[in-house]
């Protein structure tokens, strides 16, 4: 008895599973620029830090998140910039594309330089190095950063 109910739950949730993922309806934000796919707000979802001195890697940490009220990055249609983490006050200047894969953010307090690792409609990763950190002085620090929609 157990044979064939166990046999038509495993058929039943094979089908179920076929048609819904034969709706998903495909990610096309390929299809535009990444100067139209990066327009709009996004929300931090994670930064994390790889401290490295001499080559060894010594420090591989998740920054802690206490967004007041949220964490963010905006790129707007025409140049402008906002990155908000932790803080109540945001980081504000203007970005602009340097080649194919990178964004260079300035602001009065600091210049982002992150090279884009994917873009999708909903997800932004990106990467950059620094060899000036002051709270790693002599340390190449790579920071990656998550963006969600």
């Amino acid at each position: 008895m157990k044979t064939p109910f166990t046999a038509i739950l495993i058929a039943g949730l094979f089908s179920v599973s076929a048609i819904l993922s034969s709706c998903a309806k495909p990610d096309t934000s390929a299809d535009l620029p990444k100067e139209q796919q990066i327009v709009g707000e996004w929300w931090i979802n994670r930064i994390e830090l790889n401290v490295y001195s001499g080559g060894t890697l010594m420090i591989d940490t998740i920054l802690k998140q206490t967004p007041k009220p949220k964490n963010l990055v905006k790129f707007e249609e025409n140049g402008g910039f906002e990155f908000r983490f932790n803080t109540t006050t945001s980081n504000v200047g203007t970005y602009q594309f340097v080649g194919s894969d990178s964004i260079v953010s300035v602001t009065p307090a600091i210049t982002y330089r992150w090279k884009m690792l994917t873009l999708t409609k909903v997800l932004l990763t990106a990467k950059s190095t620094s060899t000036n950190n002051p709270a790693y002085p002599g340390s190449t620090v790579e920071t990656y950063y998550t963006f969600i929609r």
